[in-house]
């Protein structure tokens, strides 16, 4: 309790009492009513108080929240993407020699979708007969096979041995595909923007 609440208590306290003792002296002897004393209210000196209420302060700005206090909006980060391999390498290789033993091993049949097996890099069979790949792929040499050279298929429905007699070539890549005068079999690739073919007889 402070000094000045302190003082006002007591002095409410000491008025009550004297008007307690004045009541009993001249009431006392007289048989009137009891008096009934009444407590004198509490007075603060300070006055009256108020309920404290805190003020808000505004909400600091951070780098996860905008002004408003609100999440922003993350924008993901893009996928890094592959650059894709040109089919086409940008220098021309030169056609290499043809091996002195060709023997084929191995060869896909991919007849009816044979582009698809030739630019995957395959060594492929189409029309029956025919053995093609593309010349920036390690096949320039099919078209460039010597008159006279033997060729050995060890293996699929070519297998056997053949020699080459001649050669055939067109000012375009693709299209249909031409006579070859009765050939067994036929070894195919681009030479710049035509086309060129070894043409083989069936020995064995």
């Amino acid at each position: 309790m402070k000094r000045n609440d302190y003082i006002a208590a007591t002095t409410a306290t000491a008025i009550t009492l004297a008007a307690f003792v004045y009541a009993v002296n001249n009431h006392g002897g007289g048989g009137g009513p009891t008096p009934h004393l009444t407590p004198a209210p509490y007075v603060s000196s300070v006055g009256p108080w108020k309920t404290y209420k805190p003020t808000p302060s505004p909400r600091p700005s951070t780098k996860h929240t905008d002004r408003d206090g609100a999440r922003p909006t993350l924008k993901p980060t893009p996928a890094p993407t592959v650059a894709k391999p040109s089919k086409r390498p940008t220098t021309k290789r030169p056609i290499p020699t043809p091996p002195a033993d060709i023997r084929i091993s191995f060869y896909k049949d991919c007849t009816g979708y044979a582009q698809k097996c030739i630019d995957a890099g395959t060594l492929t069979m189409y029309a029956g007969n025919i053995l093609a790949g593309h010349n920036y792929m390690g096949y320039q040499w099919l078209s460039r096979v010597p008159v006279g050279r033997t060729v050995r298929v060890i293996s699929g429905p070519l297998a056997g041995t053949y020699r080459v007699y001649g050669h055939m070539r067109l000012n375009r890549q693709g299209g249909a595909i031409p006579p070859f005068g009765g050939a067994a079999l036929v070894l195919q690739s681009c030479e710049g923007s035509g086309t060129g073919f070894s043409l083989l007889r069936r020995i064995k």
